[in-house]
């Protein structure tokens, strides 16, 4: 049996398992490690190489970021700034909430900014007597599109930053993903403000005032701590932009940094870190590595190129949109992302596309996790705020969704040109 045919065999079964839901994750990724070393795909050293990958490093360091803003009272702070700013008018509010949630989720993650926006939420919904279900939706799938603003928003963002480093010795700018992170965002709020009303359930819930989020202070000024922690960030975006080190690198000095100045402490930031993530990821690299190199990405790619007549780039697009989001509703966004980006470059190359369009839009599509709570944590967080049941989130997430592939095919080909110059 050849090496393609065994990967696609252990993918398959990683999918399957994943779907089924009945293991854990990590171990599903783990799993899927050993079965590629057993199988002979990759040697023992390819196959544990994941979690030592440089993208695990950087990762880690982003949520150590996220966990200095917000122990020193940073992300707090925000909104209640743009709480006192926001009147109680539905639109205007709504507006509010969101952009809060994309801003935040530009700097501590779409999980973070769902997070640390639950209080905020709850004293909107309190104030201005709007259902918390006709806002907790809104603000987790704002998070999810403020997360394409920066390199950094993402593990989704990086892992697409260096497959493309990889396939061209060029890497995605850290505000580079804005361009089309922005236009996202924007219709994004659009189509809440249009049409969450009608597609999202008027349901009382238990709001975060009653629960865990409540214990989060509030604060209506900043502290030394706080200073510290946007002068660290400031400078760890710097050097990101800049590329003067490593992203790796860069993280890691920016998490030192906010504990030696004590933004947080080591024990808050060891708990921030979401190992579980980070072993997905690891266990999930090496899966990634096969499909490339095995030559079972040529094969899927194939099929995919088979279904766009005569090899149109815009329609190949829309076809790895599809196949992006299908596969994202039920499996993690960087999952998906780590094994869609060997076919979506392979795809590319067989059609005559250049890399950078193909990558962006598997960014933008693994993101687009809005038809299911399980797509992303995102949506599990704000579920128990908007008192929401498992098939609350379809209606205004396939709206969202069909907009952001509007969105995707025409914005992604103006910036970065189908075709390689």
């Amino acid at each position: 049996m050849s090496d393609a045919t065994l990967t696609l065999i252990v993918l398959g079964a990683a999918v399957a398992l994943f779907v089924w839901n009945r293991l854990p994750v990590t171990v599903v990724a783990v799993l899927t490690a050993l079965a590629l070393a057993a199988t002979g795909v990759l040697t023992e050293q390819q196959a544990l190489a994941g979690f030592g990958d440089p993208v695990v490093l950087f990762i880690a360091s982003l949520f150590v970021l996220s966990d200095g803003l917000e122990a020193s009272g940073v992300t707090a702070w925000a909104g209640r700034q743009l709480l006192a700013r926001a009147g109680t008018g539905r639109t205007r509010v709504l507006v509010s909430l969101m952009a809060l949630g994309a801003l935040l989720a530009a700097v501590v993650t779409p999980n973070g900014a769902a997070a640390a926006g639950l209080p905020v939420l709850a004293l909107i919904a309190r104030r201005s007597g709007i259902a918390p279900s006709r806002l907790a939706v809104p603000l987790a799938y704002a998070a999810s599109a403020g997360a394409l603003l920066t390199l950094s928003g993402s593990p989704v963002n990086v892992i697409v930053a260096d497959a493309l480093q990889d396939a061209t010795g060029r890497r995605f700018g850290f505000f580079e993903f804005a361009a089309i992170g922005a236009p996202l965002v924007l219709v994004t709020v659009a189509v809440a403000v249009l049409a969450g009303d009608r597609l999202l359930p008027d349901r009382q819930a238990t709001t975060p005032e009653d629960g865990p989020a409540a214990v989060r202070p509030v604060p209506d000024r900043l502290g030394a701590r706080a200073a510290w922690a946007v002068g660290v960030l400031v400078v760890t975006v710097a050097l990101l932009a800049s590329g003067a080190v490593s992203a790796a690198t860069a993280g890691l000095a920016g998490a030192a940094a906010m504990v030696l100045t004590r933004a947080t402490t080591v024990t808050h930031a060891l708990r921030a870190i979401p190992w579980e993530t980070l072993v997905l990821i690891g266990g999930l690299v090496p899966l990634s590595v096969a499909v490339a190199e095995s030559g079972a990405a040529d094969l899927v790619a194939d099929a995919v190129v088979g279904v766009v007549p005569e090899g149109d780039g815009h329609l190949l697009l829309v076809a790895l949109f599809v196949l992006t989001v299908t596969l994202g509703q039920f499996v993690s966004n960087a999952a998906t992302v780590l094994v869609i980006t060997p076919i979506a470059l392979a795809a590319a190359q067989t059609v005559g596309v250049a890399a950078e369009p193909v990558l962006m839009l598997v960014a933008a599509a693994g993101a687009a996790s809005f038809l299911t709570p399980i797509a992303t944590p995102a949506n599990m967080i704000v579920r128990d705020a908007g008192g929401y049941r498992f098939g609350d989130y379809w209606r205004l997430g396939l709206v969202t969704t069909a907009a952001w592939l509007a969105v995707v095919v025409v914005v992604v080909p103006l910036v970065w040109p189908l075709h390689p110059r």
